[in-house]
């Protein structure tokens, strides 16, 4: 008797799922009109036993999925990050998030640092036109480093 009344409980614990999404899985649109399929849902455990665990959703391969507007990630991009930082530091472009002008000279040495140590620890892993950014960036921005500390005081 127990177990009927078990069962009668489960029944009306029972639940519906209707499917209300606007798009099917192929991306079409829905006709508002036609009857949706529900989505199928693995029944409920038997009580007393732990539900099976769902596998873990697959983890994106590196350099998969949807990169929207991203440019290549080489040495060319890291260098230029690094050189955008530096004169963002020096004062000499706006910030990107706020458009403002600042100035801070001990991160723009940190960065002129990070771009010598790149140089040196890259030495004859580049190829020319890498090698030749390097070679034109650097002066530049140690000038400029040092045009904005005489600026200073």
């Amino acid at each position: 008797m127990a177990s009927e009344r078990h069962e009668e409980e489960q029944a009306e614990k029972a639940f519906t799922i209707s499917d209300k999404r606007l798009f099917t899985k192929e991306g079409a649109r829905r006709d508002p009109d036609t009857p949706r399929e529900a989505p199928t849902a693995p029944p409920p455990p038997p009580p007393g036993r732990e539900a099976p665990r769902a596998a873990e959703p697959p983890r994106p391969e590196p350099g998969a999925g949807a990169h929207r507007d991203l440019p290549p990630a080489d040495f060319t991009m890291l260098v230029n990050m690094l050189v955008t930082n530096a004169m963002v530091f020096l004062g000499q472009i706006p910030a990107p998030g706020s458009q403002q002008y600042m100035r801070n000279l001990p991160q723009a040495q940190h960065m002129v640092d990070l771009l010598m140590v790149l140089r040196e620890k890259t030495q004859g892993n580049l190829t020319r036109e890498e090698e030749q950014m390097m070679q034109d960036l650097l002066p530049q921005l140690q000038m400029a480093y040092v045009s904005a500390s005489r600026q200073v005081g």
